[in-house]
């Protein structure tokens, strides 16, 4: 599962940023890009799906990290809003399997 966990990292935090840099392309600024996500009711639940996801994803990570003994779980956090749950969730998955093998 470790291999898995670090693929989905890497494309977890590549895919965000492929598609937000083809939206610029498309769309010259990122001044609408907000308004563009709570703009129809499909953007503003997924929105609010990935925002739980996050709220929930914290406190698994911060009790895990502690439970094994995982330093610096802020640096996932940081992850989490600087690229998104699609990196920072497989990445702690990735060091959780590292730092305790089945």
């Amino acid at each position: 599962m470790r291999r898995f966990y670090l693929i989905a990292a890497i494309i977890g935090g590549i895919a965000p940023y492929a598609t937000y840099f083809a939206y610029l392309t498309w769309v010259p600024g990122s001044s609408s890009a907000l308004s563009l996500a709570w703009g129809n009711p499909i953007a503003a639940a997924t929105l609010m799906d990935f925002s739980i996801s996050c709220l929930v994803f914290w406190p698994f990570l911060f009790s895990e990290a502690k439970r094994l003994g995982i330093r610096h779980a802020w640096i996932y956090v940081v992850v989490n809003v600087l690229i998104g749950l699609s990196c920072a969730l497989p990445a702690f998955l990735y060091a959780r399997e590292k730092k305790n093998p089945a």
